[in-house]
């Protein structure tokens, strides 16, 4: 059984905890929550049945009643957070992007690795059963020869939301918040990164993207085009196109319906609902793992973790997009 804490106790911290309050407390339970306001981690200890709780993240890591630490502060705090957990022996789980570059995110992994704990970024798709299947019948040839991905997502964001999502100051913007997302989708079925990227975006006001399209090119000729924003409402629709046929997610970012369409009309639908949030499959991998006393998980490894990150800083050098503490 793994003793979580919560660093940084905003919309997504509440969806961590609902989920592992769901979950059975022999695999997970939360034993911590932090905040900078004391009033904050009280309340919010409160709600979920929390034992302790910290006015700062650091006295939350250096508690003896913590194994694990999930990671949901500002992008920008990612690498500081992950070095103080690190510092004082706690396993981690990071929400994406797991840092703002990628010197940034090799550092942490190897310090992990010394460290000999437990690190995964929270790209929580990847553990997903639907996502895993559609990989496994793109790599046993189901649907031919997969030549085109297509990915999109896009909300609109709006009040202090709009604000915090795209502050320069906090790594803010679409690409690092939802276009993760797609190239993270793409990159767990091609398991290939692009050897060539045309991309161009609409700043805001802020200084960050508003929306962004990429057409990346993979090897063997292969190619993706992906779109996201925070500003346009647009289906998180996921499409992998083969010589064959094609499979189809309405919804490829809360994958519980997959269909594989073929080009002799044949139709197979699967379905896998959710226990819980969804967040319950990347919790149980963090939980298996740890228990075992592995650093990383094959289904999402520090090395792909690396690569996509790669990618968003080239999707940004081309955009001459700057965070303000770069």
């Amino acid at each position: 059984m793994i003793r979580w804490g919560i660093m940084g106790l905003g919309n997504i911290a509440a969806k961590f905890a609902e989920t592992v309050d769901f979950m059975d407390s022999d695999t997970a339970v939360l034993a911590g929550a932090a905040s900078r306001s004391l009033e904050k981690a009280k309340a919010f200890a409160e709600k979920y049945n929390i034992e302790n709780y910290f006015d700062s993240y650091e006295k939350m890591c250096e508690s003896d009643c913590i194994d694990a630490v999930y990671i949901c502060t500002p992008n920008n705090l990612h690498y500081e957070n992950c070095m103080t957990a690190l510092k004082n022996g706690k396993h981690i789980l990071c929400e994406k992007p797991f840092a703002t570059d990628a010197k940034k995110a090799e550092k942490v992994y190897k310090f992990a690795e010394e460290k000999g704990l437990f690190i995964m970024e929270g790209l929580w798709i990847c553990h997903l059963p639907l996502i895993k299947k559609a990989a496994e019948a793109v790599k046993n040839g189901v649907i031919g020869d997969v030549c085109h991905i297509r990915a999109d997502y896009g909300f609109i964001a709006q009040g202090a939301r709009r604000e915090r999502k795209f502050k320069t100051q906090l790594g803010g913007g679409a690409l690092l918040d939802v276009g993760i997302y797609n190239i993270g989708f793409v990159k767990t079925i091609y398991g290939a990164d692009p050897v060539n990227i045309k991309t161009d975006c609409i700043l805001n006001e802020f200084g960050t993207d508003m929306y962004g399209s990429i057409l990346a090119e993979y090897p063997d000729k292969k190619f993706a085009s992906m779109t996201s924003s925070i500003g346009l409402k647009m289906e998180t629709e996921g499409v992998i196109y083969g010589t064959n046929g094609r499979i189809y997610f309405p919804n490829y970012q809360k994958a519980e319906k997959m269909q594989i369409i073929f080009n002799d009309g044949r139709v197979e639908e699967y379905s896998e609902p959710f226990a819980s949030t969804g967040f319950e499959y990347q919790i149980e991998e963090c939980c298996a793992r740890i228990e075992c006393g592995a650093v990383e998980s094959p289904y999402y490894t520090h090395k792909q973790s690396i690569e996509v990150i790669k990618t968003l800083d080239e999707v940004r050098a081309a955009w001459g997009m700057k965070f303000d503490f770069e």
